[in-house]
């Protein structure tokens, strides 16, 4: 029987011809670089686990010079301990699984982490610690504008070109009034939308990422002009307001407090030489946040004052409220029901119309026009120092002579002597 005879083939010349290429490149040396469909990839041991990583490079001869000097330095890396995966293959699936081997905190890039997704787990952690009106208004700003534009674009898109694409946007948008956004609100919108970019880039120690917001310029709110009432112009609005709104109108222009603070006022808070200012009623929900520290204050009793609270007093007697200020059924008085009884009253006054929250300004002028201090004008209202006082009121402070209120005291009875009459 003949012996089979066994023929050679020849090797394909490519397939020889990168291996010879691929040999000579890694001979002697630990890990090797090979090429797959084109591409070059790298192989090599760490941690005793076999790595085989592309690289995107196509497979010339230069390109495998370069990526055997990036592996040889690899090595010498991984011998020092100084290796750390997630720098060198930043992009590999196995990237996480690596870092935690080496000890590591996960870190995941800019272009990994979407807007959306993350504010989820942003909210998850800070919400809880906000306070409820914080809550409210970050809620109010993420559902109706940040989230729809911005939920699924990596945080690697964030630069001041996207963040000036972003005010162009909000200049078109139309309240449910149909009118455009006040400059002011555009403001509060990108409050949170910066403390959320900020606090991803510190979680994530992106120390090198560049400010979105660097050079951009916020849309200017104009300086608002207060128009206060004359004393004339008081007793007309007073004239006709309806009887049992009376005493409140007329204990906001005596003490200046906010509406929110107004509205929450219990009896319990009112003695024979002070009104503690503790709370704050929004929307019919209270707090106990107010809108600064500041803003908790003793407001010294006038005889003003005394007298519409005993005012108020005999009107709401029947209810037994904690509250001083309540509404026809005996329940805690609302602003929007406030605004609605101030705007028909302006109506039938004929006067000007002006916002409910003059009262508060009006106050301060009628207190800074007397002769108070602006440090006791600032102390009422409940503002931080006088800066404000002097930016808003400036021109009604014609001296600086009294600090107790009484200047005020004599100049608001003068002023309304003659008037109506507290109980009519």
């Amino acid at each position: 029987m003949k012996q089979a005879k066994i023929i050679d083939f020849p090797k394909h010349p490519q397939i020889a011809k990168n291996k010879r290429k691929s040999d000579q490149l890694n001979t002697r040396r630990k890990g090797s670089v090979f090429s797959r469909s084109g591409k070059l990839w790298v192989d090599f041991y760490y941690m005793n686990q076999r790595v085989r990583e592309p690289t995107g490079l196509k497979d010339t001869p230069s390109n495998r010079k370069k990526l055997r000097k990036q592996l040889d330095l690899v090595m010498a890396e991984i011998e020092n301990g100084m290796f750390e995966f997630a720098k060198r293959f930043p992009k590999s699936s196995r990237r996480d699984d690596f870092t935690k081997l080496e000890g590591r905190l996960v870190v995941k890039r800019p272009d990994e982490i979407y807007f959306g997704v993350y504010v989820e787990l942003w909210w998850q952690a800070m919400g809880a610690g906000m306070s409820e009106s914080q809550r409210r208004d970050y809620t109010s700003i993420l559902n109706t504008h940040l989230l729809p534009y911005f939920s699924d674009r990596p945080l690697s898109d964030f630069t001041p070109f996207l963040i000036k694409k972003f005010l162009a946007h909000l200049k078109t948008v139309r309240s449910p009034r149909n009118k455009p956004l006040s400059p002011k609100r555009i403001q509060n919108i990108l409050i949170p939308l910066r403390v959320i970019v900020k606090d991803a880039i510190v979680e994530h120690g992106w120390w090198n990422f560049p400010d979105p917001f660097f050079g951009i310029k916020q849309p200017k709110v104009p300086r608002f002009r207060v128009r206060p009432f004359s004393y004339t112009e008081w007793k007309v609005l007073m004239a006709f307001m309806p009887q049992w709104y009376r005493p409140y109108f007329e204990f906001a222009v005596q003490t200046g407090l906010r509406p929110s603070e107004q509205v929450a006022l219990k009896w319990c808070t009112v003695d024979d030489q002070f009104i503690h200012v503790e709370l704050s009623r929004v929307r019919n929900i209270e707090k106990t946040e107010l809108k600064t520290e500041e803003s908790r204050r003793s407001i010294a009793m006038r005889p003003t004052m005394q007298q519409i609270l005993e005012d108020q007093k005999r009107l709401s007697q029947d209810y037994n409220s904690p509250y001083v200020f309540v509404n026809t059924h005996g329940r805690p008085i609302l602003q929007d029901k406030l605004r609605e009884i101030w705007i028909r009253v302006i109506k039938k006054s004929g006067l000007p119309y002006r916002r409910m929250y003059e009262t508060r300004h009006t106050f301060a002028s009628w207190a800074l026009a007397a002769g108070e201090t602006p440090e006791w004008v600032a102390r009422t209202l409940g503002h931080v120092d006088t800066s404000m006082v002097f930016r808003t009121y400036g021109r009604y402070i014609p001296n600086l002579t009294r600090k107790d209120g009484s200047a005020f005291e004599d100049q608001f009875v003068e002023g309304i002597n003659g008037g109506y009459d507290h109980g009519q």
